[in-house]
């Protein structure tokens, strides 16, 4: 029997490269990120498929916050002011972070299932490729730019209207358990894979790992290298 998740890795196999985008739907780096992956699809337009996968880091925003936790000495107000300060000095100066404050956040797990659901949603035709990625970063900007807290329900299905999709397919995948399998089908895989965050970059196989922070320069020079090692004759396999 086959994953679920390989229904939509067959669609890449026409690309003259194919790779992996692992994100994390209330990363703040994903955000800033997104303007050099769609300058770098558009660069590379017919020669590149991108196959958007879930890397959730965030388990527990409670936990974090906590006495002992990773956020806990800064808190709230040092959370805002982080992501204020990456978000102008990376081209976003309309985030003000104070989404952080408004809220009572709980898990980008929360999200990361809802995103599955369309996902799932996506390998069966029920809406048009590439959906599940402007979901996933509608949910995203959501977040950061329109302040609202996309660890609900209600949130998620709000914004999945607007991009004009059904509530009822997303809320059957979320209460069935085919987007949890979804889920776990990644979480799996970057425990394979080893990957360490959001966002990285997985090229042809794992032939090029990026995680992090990279220019526009460093995309597009990775990308020109593996295709013409590939139209070279090298393997293309990982």
């Amino acid at each position: 029997m086959r994953l679920l998740s390989d229904v939509a890795a067959e669609e890449m196999e026409m690309a003259a490269l194919s790779f992996e985008y692992w994100t994390d739907p209330m990363c703040v780096w994903a955000l800033i990120a997104q303007p050099r992956l769609e300058r770098l699809l558009d660069h590379f337009r017919g020669q590149l498929a991108v196959q958007h996968k879930i890397v959730p880091v965030f388990g527990s925003f409670p936990q974090r916050f906590a006495p002992g936790g990773s956020w806990a000495k800064a808190g709230i107000p040092g959370r805002v002011a982080t992501t204020a300060r990456v978000a102008a000095d990376n081209d976003f100066p309309q985030v003000t972070g104070e989404v952080w404050g408004e809220h009572n956040l709980t898990s980008s797990w929360a999200p990361s299932l809802a995103i599955k659901a369309v996902t799932d949603m996506e390998s069966q035709g029920l809406c048009k490729p590439e959906t599940s990625g402007l979901y996933t970063w509608r949910l995203r900007e959501a977040f950061f730019i329109d302040e609202r807290n996309i660890t609900t329900r209600a949130v998620q299905l709000e914004v999945a209207e607007e991009l004009g999709l059904a509530r009822e397919p997303i809320e059957r995948r979320l209460d069935d358990g085919r987007a949890m399998a979804l889920l776990w089908e990644d979480a799996d895989e970057r425990e394979r894979k080893r990957i360490q965050g959001s966002p990285t970059y997985v090229f042809d196989g794992g032939r090029a790992m990026l995680f992090g922070n990279f220019d526009e320069g460093v995309l597009r020079g990775t990308v020109q290298a593996l295709l013409e090692n590939s139209a070279e004759g090298c393997s293309t396999c990982g």
